[in-house]
C-alpha cells in the first residue's frame, strides 16, 4: 500500500486533502494573492486531486492582500471540464475579498457550483449537501 501525503504546501497556502474527492485549500494570514502564487496554488491542486470529481472548499483569512492582475485572469481555466470540480465553497473572512471573489466568478463563470460567504459553518454544510448529492444522483 501506497501512501499519500494529506497536507501540501505552497507559497501562500497549504492544502489539505481530506478524502479522494474532497480538498480543502487555507490561504496563509498576511499572503498577499498575486497571480503567480494562485496558479502555483491551482496547479497544486489540480496535481493531488487529479482528473476524479471532487469538491473545493477555500478559506481565505481576513488580512490578506491581493495584487490586481491576480483578478484580470481567469485562474481556474483549466479543470473546468465537466464533472472534474464539482463544487466550490469560498470562505473569505474579509468583505472587501468575499466582494472580489463573488465579482471573480461572476466575470469567469465555471463549470460547476460555486458559493460564497463570510461563514465557515455555512459553506462547510452547503459543500457537503453538494457532494451528498452528487454521490446520490451522479450529477
Amino acid at each position: 500500500m501506497t501512501l499519500e501525503p494529506r497536507e501540501y504546501s505552497t507559497s501562500i497556502a497549504k492544502l489539505v486533502r481530506v478524502r479522494p474527492d474532497f480538498v480543502e485549500i487555507h490561504y496563509a494570514p498576511g499572503c498577499t494573492l498575486t497571480l503567480e502564487d494562485m496558479t502555483e496554488v491551482q496547479e497544486l491542486r489540480r496535481k493531488i486531486m487529479g482528473t476524479k470529481p471532487y469538491g473545493m472548499l477555500t478559506i481565505i483569512p481576513d488580512d490578506v492582500d491581493y495584487q490586481l492582475n491576480a483578478m484580470d485572469k481567469g485562474s481556474f481555466v483549466h479543470g473546468r471540464e465537466p464533472g472534474n470540480v464539482l463544487a466550490t465553497a469560498v470562505v473569505a473572512k474579509a468583505t472587501m475579498i468575499e466582494l472580489l471573489v463573488k465579482l471573480y466568478f461572476a466575470h469567469f463563470p465555471q463549470m460547476h457550483r460555486i458559493h460564497v460567504t463570510d461563514n465557515e459553518k455555512e459553506a462547510r454544510a452547503w459543500l457537503s449537501t453538494q457532494l451528498e448529492q452528487h454521490a446520490s444522483t451522479g450529477s
